[in-house]
């Protein structure tokens, strides 16, 4: 194939109609893709089952061009790119559920919409995991007393480091070295 014609096909490649994208909908900064990542998501989810242990935490997907949202973390390897906050199984590290940050807008789903932050990321990534005997890893930037007490009432184990300073943390712990 020339490059001419690959740039004419990609120039008219088109997942969603730009005649309905609304400026006002929560994912707007992801509308022209959002039909391929509701795609994969579904796939995902239905093709494989994850066994008892799976962890969440975020990941970086390098990218060095112009984006609004584009995240620095220095601790990654590739410091600069797109945040996505993943559900993974912990032996395989197969990718049950992803949510793309787009900074303030970023869309997590509506079903818990009072929790904070890192709690609302963990829930609504394992909406469809709760209740069925999981085992879920964390680190210290989700684990708070909170999000564990609605985990096990939903019969979810938790596994996870703990900041000292985060809210609920009994005094006695906190007293502990």
């Amino acid at each position: 194939m020339r490059e001419s014609r690959f740039r004419l096909l990609l120039k008219f490649l088109h997942f969603a109609d730009n005649n309905f994208m609304d400026n006002n909908r929560p994912d707007r900064k992801l509308y022209k893709i959002n039909p391929v990542l509701h795609h994969l998501k579904n796939k995902f989810m239905t093709i494989y089952t994850p066994e008892k242990n799976i962890s969440v935490d975020e990941s970086l997907l390098g990218w060095k061009g112009r984006l609004q949202w584009k995240q620095y973390i220095p601790s990654k390897r590739k410091r600069f790119g797109i945040k996505i906050f993943v559900l993974c199984e912990s032996s395989t590290g197969y990718v049950y559920n992803f949510i793309v940050y787009t900074g303030k807008d970023t869309n997590y789903g509506g079903t818990y919409n009072e929790e904070p932050l890192a709690s609302r990321v963990v829930l609504e990534l394992s909406d469809s995991l709760l209740g069925k005997g999981y085992c879920l890893f964390l680190d210290n930037y989700y684990t708070s007393p909170n999000l564990v007490e609605k985990l096990v009432r939903k019969r979810t184990d938790c596994v996870g480091t703990l900041r000292i300073n985060r809210q609920g943390i009994p005094e006695e712990i906190r007293k502990k070295n």
